[in-house]
């Protein structure tokens, strides 16, 4: 089994040792991330399918970070970012459709009930799916943050993600855009405001000035 897993995770493009080499670290995350899948118990509970899901969805969008294309020839280059678009596109399906197989008749993921790990699973999967699904499930995610069985800052990211995506000014400062090479916030609504709104959201920066410190070039 995780020798197939291994396999599926080089994809399937027939890419250059170069372009191999540079997509390593990205390689091997999914791998790794795809020896857990094979770890889980012949039929894993949804709490434990979640926790993967989370893994799945963070592994290789970290692994990206170190993923240096700037010495590969353009031929090279276009093919190692189709192919890493590919292998997360593909595992972004796998996981979406792990999510949507478990929605509770709520509506959405109670940290209550199915563990912190496990929610946020179900939330960065879906936030970073198409906007149609992140309408559909924002309702439920802002019904249990008010009730304490989801985090605040989930909701108002998901909230400024369709508010971007819809050309609309984003409430939470949170969705960045680029802007003469420099990562830069989206529109935002009253932005003199902007502080008050994100304090009751239990964010982890201080300030929004340490939010955007995170940001630099594009």
């Amino acid at each position: 089994m995780l020798a197939w897993f291994l396999v599926a995770a080089l994809g399937l493009t027939d890419l250059s040792p170069a372009a191999e080499a540079a997509l390593r670290p990205l390689t091997e995350a999914i791998a790794t991330a795809r020896a857990k899948q094979a770890a889980l118990p012949e039929n894993p509970i949804p709490r434990e399918r979640l926790e993967l899901a989370l893994t799945l969805d963070q592994e290789p969008l970290k692994a990206m970070h170190s993923v240096d294309l700037s010495a590969l020839s353009e031929t090279d280059r276009l093919a190692a970012q189709a192919e890493a678009k590919a292998r997360v596109d593909a595992i972004s399906d796998e996981t979406v459709a792990t999510v949507l197989s478990l929605v509770p008749p709520e509506g959405w993921f109670s940290n209550v009930a199915y563990g912190q790990d496990a929610a946020t699973g179900a939330f960065l999967v879906i936030q970073h799916a198409d906007t149609a699904l992140q309408k559909r499930f924002l309702p439920a995610l802002e019904a249990m943050a008010e009730r304490g069985e989801a985090l605040k800052w989930q909701y108002a990211m998901m909230y400024d993600r369709i508010a971007v995506a819809e050309n609309r000014t984003q409430r939470y400062g949170t969705q960045m855009q680029c802007v003469a090479g420099r990562m830069v916030p989206s529109p935002t609504e009253d932005p003199e405001r902007l502080e008050q709104r994100r304090a009751p959201m239990g964010f982890r920066w201080p300030d929004y000035a340490a939010y955007l410190a995170n940001f630099g070039a594009c």
